[in-house]
């Protein structure tokens, strides 16, 4: 469920920022209006946490991965994204008008809730991709062992279909040394058949 900031008008971008930033909770500038992100399930967090946790040790040198609080401009629908985890490589490049948001990932990640599915395979991921630097889109289940990954072509073309990773696969990531195993992601978090191991 979304919530939005309740405002008199239309919010410009400046008001945007300015409610961001004494927030203690993260909002998204969607076609002027502020919504509010909902927080993720135990299970939601701990793959995220997880994800960032194998990027950190297989990031390529000259790039770093970065928190869920590290905000987006998407120039091409004029919006202020978030991600659940990002790879950004060399310096974050910012807008004039938010030096807080960055232009450039070379990676996203999303981790699937039932609140955010339509959104973060649909919308938020067209988002994204209209972004040059954007070279993979990673979609994880929370609910599920599996990962599927949205790709650039050599042509700087998207792909229609992702590829899709279960259980005892691995996938590779640009900007990552090596392959990450599926069992990686869930083990201690969801049992073999979806099952949380967290409750």
């Amino acid at each position: 469920m979304k919530v939005t900031l309740s405002l008199p008008h239309r919010a410009t971008y400046p008001d945007y920022t300015a409610a961001e930033q004494d927030s203690e909770r993260r909002h998204e500038f969607l076609d002027g209006v502020i919504v509010t992100m909902a927080s993720g399930s135990y299970e939601h967090n701990a793959i995220a946490g997880r994800l960032a946790g194998l990027f950190g040790v297989r990031v390529a040198r000259g790039c770093l991965g970065y928190s869920p609080n590290q905000r987006f401009w998407i120039a091409a629908t004029t919006r202020a994204r978030y991600s659940d985890g990002s790879i950004i490589c060399g310096k974050p490049e910012h807008p004039a008008h938010d030096a807080q948001a960055t232009t450039n990932p070379s990676v996203i990640v999303e981790v699937l809730s039932p609140s955010s599915e339509g959104d973060d395979d649909g919308d938020k991921r067209h988002d994204f991709q209209s972004l040059a630097a954007l070279q993979a889109y990673v979609i994880a289940s929370q609910d599920a062992r599996w990962v599927k990954v949205y790709r650039r072509t050599e042509r700087g073309e998207w792909r229609d279909e992702p590829d899709v990773y279960r259980g005892g696969e691995s996938f590779e990531l640009p900007r990552l040394t090596r392959a990450i195993a599926i069992d990686e992601v869930y083990d201690d978090i969801l049992d073999g058949t979806g099952r949380s191991l967290l409750r």
